[in-house]
């Protein structure tokens, strides 16, 4: 059986990157950055697939290309995209938290790319992530937990009540007023012009969904996660989102007048006018003074 201990150099075309820990070649795998014919390297000598390598390939990766398993795919991405430092178990690394803007970027385009693809089958469709070398190397000390909890299957055919899993699924267009739906997890789901008008979503899980066009009026949104959440030209007219999260949001074009902004987070978010918000930006978002 060959090792798989040390670190390793990956070769894609004629461009060699590394060395890197084994367990950020498994990352690399699920994020859909290498895929399994990816050569890689300890000695940058002798160079062989991915695939010879089965410890370091993650078990939800082998396991794809069924329905179910490309969902489990599907969810693993965003939930190792979410990972911003986890030790690792082999040796200690400096410099293990990542740079959060960088990495966020890196969140937007996982994101895309899942809605785009997650019903393709991974290897014959693996995404590439247009990452600059910068991004690559400040993701040295990301790392995976192949000991985390078990990734929890949506239910796209659930009826909308309180607390169901629509984690990634497509439900464009979905007429959903006045429901209540409090605590569900929509993370990653496709919601594009969906009607959400006066919908209970109080603690819902709506990170990195897809809500463009959406209607939101009069909806109420407390201590929701809206994180990286896509709200471009989305109606919040009168919506309240006391103390929900939308770092890295996308809000242009949005309609936000009369709606409650207390205690929301505006980290990095994108605002209406199409400028970053600063960090710090808590119930507003915090614009840089022009030069």
């Amino acid at each position: 059986m060959k090792s798989t201990k040390g670190r390793w150099y990956i070769k894609q075309e004629s461009k060699i990157q590394g060395p890197f820990p084994n367990k950020l070649i498994g990352s690399y795998l699920i994020l859909g950055r290498i895929n399994l014919d990816t050569l890689v390297s300890q000695d940058q000598r002798n160079w062989s697939p991915v695939s010879h390598f089965p410890a370091m390939v993650p078990e939800v990766v082998t396991e794809a290309g069924s329905k179910q398993g490309d969902r489990a795919l599907m969810l693993a991405r965003i939930r190792e995209d979410e990972r911003s430092s986890i030790t690792e178990s082999d040796e200690p690394v400096d410099n293990r938290r990542e740079d959060e803007e960088q990495l966020m970027q890196l969140h937007r385009q996982v994101r895309d790319d899942v809605l785009k693809g997650h019903q393709s089958k991974p290897q014959k469709r693996l995404i590439y992530l247009g990452v600059s070398g910068v991004l690559l190397f400040s993701l040295i000390g990301f790392y995976i937990s192949q000991k985390g909890d078990e990734i929890k299957l949506a239910d796209c055919n659930a009826r909308a009540v309180a607390g169901i899993n629509w984690s990634g699924c497509n439900k464009q267009g979905e007429n959903l007023r006045n429901r209540n739906l409090q605590r569900v997890n929509f993370r990653g789901a496709k919601l594009q012009t969906a009607d959400l008008s006066a919908a209970q979503l109080q603690g819902a899980d709506l990170a990195y969904a897809d809500l463009s066009r959406s209607t939101l009026i009069s909806a109420q949104l407390q201590n929701s996660n809206l994180k990286g959440a896509n709200l471009r030209q989305a109606k919040l007219q009168n919506a309240d989102l006391f103390s929900a999260d939308l770092s890295y949001a996308e809000l242009v074009g949005s309609q936000l007048q009369g709606a409650n902004l207390k205690q929301a987070i505006f980290d990095h978010a994108i605002w209406v006018n199409g400028q970053k918000c600063l960090a710090g930006s808590v119930g507003a978002c915090l614009l840089p003074l022009p030069e």
